[in-house]
């Protein structure tokens, strides 16, 4: 007898051109979750120049190709008129619709809920897992948009709002990522609705190793520091705070650097010799840093969750938060870490240094962080 075959399912996202974050390990999560009842495939809109539209190169049609990406089995699908947000999906609908029209199951995972719109235009069910509202996503980055990048943006903005609204309305069912998205969604519909839950992220515990009590002098932060979201200018404003009272501390920023016109206003600060930027690194040597630092500092104007926060305490590392949103599902106050108003740099920088200078309750905070992702966070829980 022949094994029954498994039903298709296609995940709708966004490929980002950096290979790592909160989108991505959502996806990944999702496609390993999928392969156990269905055949997944995963569908990305696509702004590479070789499969999209191009004004500098002469090139009006936009094409689809198929790829492997992070062992997914993927299709890739080139925009038209990138420059212009509200017709994305829009522009390319009998693309998807061919392509879709195998398919009768649909997941969408994606930072913003923008990436539903082909199944809203082709009339399809859907659940989809996002993380943060459209305006949250965009606020900070906006304000370092170029002058004409910045009027097509509020041109657009009045029409990606009322798609936002229907894609959340049409939705089947929606996995918000943390209870700050899910409240903001119901605020978009004016309305508490029973098909919209917050499920957080799930974390492997399993492959966690033992807890390394000893932790070293030094503070980490994990993001994507080329955007603005992130706050860099708080970040190097809390470590030297710290570095004035304790010479010998050291920050590892890890990610993508932000520009040097960014770090140039620093460059005079005392404490910038003490802050390593790694860029992006492996899983083992971001496990190692977890395990050796004394305290994560997130210092974000918005966060939908921050995944990264949880990979810290599942390490022992406690986490300093500004309250942007998705860390208050996840840091217990003087618990497992400690939240602080955004851009208060003094209330980071002591909380920091209560860590540094406290063996003592840095063990305590430790040893809660890890039972927290165990109880509330695991792969089995999510």
């Amino acid at each position: 007898m022949l094994p029954r075959q498994k039903p298709k399912i296609a995940i709708i996202s966004l490929r980002n051109s950096y290979n790592y974050g909160g989108v991505l390990s959502c996806l990944r999560a999702t496609y390993k979750f999928c392969e156990t009842y269905f055949e997944p495939t995963v569908f990305f809109l696509s702004f590479d120049p070789e499969l999209a539209t191009s004004i500098h190169r002469l090139k009006f049609a936009s094409n689809s190709k198929p790829l492997s990406y992070f062992g997914m089995n993927c299709v890739e699908i080139g925009a038209r008129w990138s420059f212009w947000e509200p017709g994305h999906y829009v522009f390319t609908q009998p693309t998807w619709e061919k392509l879709l029209q195998q398919y009768d199951y649909f997941f969408v995972v994606s930072g913003t809920c923008i990436a539903a719109h082909p199944l809203v235009l082709l009339n399809k069910k859907f659940v989809m897992w996002v993380a943060t509202p459209y305006t949250e996503d965009r606020e900070q980055r906006v304000k370092e948009f170029g002058e004409i990048h910045y009027i097509i943006d509020r041109l657009a903005n009045k029409k990606m709002l009322a798609l936002e609204k229907n894609i959340l309305s049409s939705a089947n069912y929606i996995f918000s990522i943390s209870s700050y998205v899910q409240q903001k969604f119901n605020s978009i519909l004016a309305t508490k609705r029973t098909n919209n839950t917050w499920c957080g992220f799930p974390i492997d515990c399993s492959k966690a190793l033992p807890l390394n009590i000893y932790k070293e002098n030094i503070l980490i932060a994990v993001g994507r520091f080329s955007d603005p979201r992130k706050n860099i200018t708080m970040l190097i404003k809390a470590f030297s705070l710290i570095h004035e009272k304790n010479k010998t501390a050291k920050l590892y920023v890890v990610g993508k650097k932000p520009s040097n016109e960014k770090l140039y206003d620093f460059c005079d600060y005392p404490c910038i010799e003490n802050i390593v930027f790694t860029g992006q690194i492996s899983a083992a040597d971001l496990t190692a840093l977890y395990r050796r630092a004394s305290a994560m500092l997130i210092t974000s104007h918005q966060e939908g969750l921050g995944i990264v926060g949880l990979e810290a305490l599942l390490h022992g590392t406690p986490v300093i938060a500004t309250l942007c949103g998705g860390p208050e599902d996840f840091i217990i106050q003087g618990r497992n870490g400690y939240l602080v108003p955004i851009d208060d740099v003094q209330a980071m920088a002591d909380k920091a240094l209560e860590l540094l200078s406290n063996h003592a309750l840095l063990c305590q905070l430790s040893l809660a962080a890890r039972d927290f992702i165990h109880a509330q966070y695991s792969l089995q829980t999510i």
